[in-house]
C-alpha cells in the first residue's frame, strides 16, 4: 500500500542535522539579542512609555530563555537546567 508509518518523517521528532557551527552562531545571535534587549529595556524604564518598557522586557525573557537553554544543551559548565532557574536574573 504505501509508507508503514514507522517510517514516515513526523514533525515532533528530531533531525540531529545541526552543526556547532549553527549552534554556536545561534547563540552568539540569541546574546546579542539578549543584551540588546536589555539595554532597550533600561533605557525605557526612565524615558519611554510603559508598553514600550514591557515590550523590551519581554524580548529580553525570551532571548534569556534561548540563551539559557542553548547553554544547557551544549554542556556550558554550570548552566542549570532551564527549567529549574526561576523567573527572575
Amino acid at each position: 500500500m504505501g509508507i508503514a508509518d514507522s517510517q514516515l518523517w513526523r514533525m515532533d521528532e528530531p533531525s540531529y542535522n545541526r552543526t556547532w557551527e549553527e549552534i554556536e552562531n545561534l547563540l552568539f545571535s540569541a546574546i546579542n539579542e539578549m543584551n540588546a534587549q536589555k539595554a532597550k529595556f533600561e533605557l525605557r524604564k526612565t524615558t519611554g512609555p510603559k508598553e514600550a518598557k514591557y515590550r523590551a522586557l519581554m524580548k529580553y525573557q525570551r532571548a534569556k530563555g534561548i540563551v539559557d537553554t542553548l547553554r544547557w544543551t551544549i554542556g556550558t559548565r554550570g548552566q542549570r537546567s532551564p527549567l529549574k532557574e526561576g523567573l527572575g536574573d
